[in-house]
């Protein structure tokens, strides 16, 4: 299988107060059919887009194996 890490935005609205946040999502086969079937999902990591999308390119530079993801996600709130 051939996964694919991205950046998820996600919009938290409560008492009239919007906030939006970043994940990253694991997509399975995303470059060779075209889906986005989601195999495994943290939400709401941080604020920092930028920040985000720099951690998503060195996941996929890496080909970074999906179960060290939440160790990786620590990692980068703890930084």
């Amino acid at each position: 299988m051939n996964i694919t890490y991205g950046l998820v935005e996600e919009r938290y609205a409560w008492n009239g107060h919007l906030r939006i946040s970043y994940g990253i999502a694991i997509f399975a086969d995303a470059d060779t059919d075209g889906t986005v079937t989601v195999i495994s999902a943290v939400h709401d990591i941080t604020s920092d887009r930028s920040r985000l999308e720099n951690l998503v390119q060195r996941c996929n530079d890496l080909d970074l194996s999906p179960i060290h993801l939440g160790d990786v996600v620590e990692d980068f709130m703890e930084g």
